[in-house]
């Protein structure tokens, strides 16, 4: 004997909801790495910078920086106005912790060659508090 399965109708609207929420979902994930590679192309295209400014002595020395604190800064300064430039953009996709971690990271290790171990960490904690307070000042949610 053959058992007959009933199948319940499919909900269009549903799926079709799913389906733009998938879309949505997608189209941010390659923005984001869109926006990655604009990083990473920022970040060695000012690396490559300061080591030409070393080579050349025209880097400034400030504190007991090198060239890396230099890159460092560079690095987290970039990746801090990336996240204030998509919190005040309703077409690109919002920064993540991630984002913050990362800028915050990269700005103590630079900061560290300009400032010293002790004020380093404290400065940039400034920064960050500035950076969270302009994102809730911007936010468009």
């Amino acid at each position: 004997m053959t058992e007959h399965v009933v199948k319940e109708p499919i909900d269009q609207e549903l799926s079709m909801e799913e389906l733009k929420a998938e879309q949505e979902m997608l189209r941010d994930k390659a923005e984001r790495k869109r926006l990655e590679s604009f990083w990473w192309a920022a970040v060695f295209i000012w690396a490559g910078l300061i080591f030409v400014a070393d080579y050349f002595g025209f880097l400034p020395e400030i504190g007991g920086a090198n060239a890396w604190s230099w890159i460092f800064l560079g690095a987290g300064i970039f990746g801090l106005i990336g996240a204030l430039i998509r919190v005040a953009s309703a077409d690109l996709p919002k920064p993540t912790g991630w984002d913050y971690f990362w800028s915050v990271l990269f700005l103590i290790i630079g900061a560290t060659g300009f400032f010293g171990e002790g004020i380093a960490f404290p400065i940039v904690i400034v920064v960050v508090g500035l950076a969270i307070l302009a994102n809730v000042l911007v936010r468009r949610d």
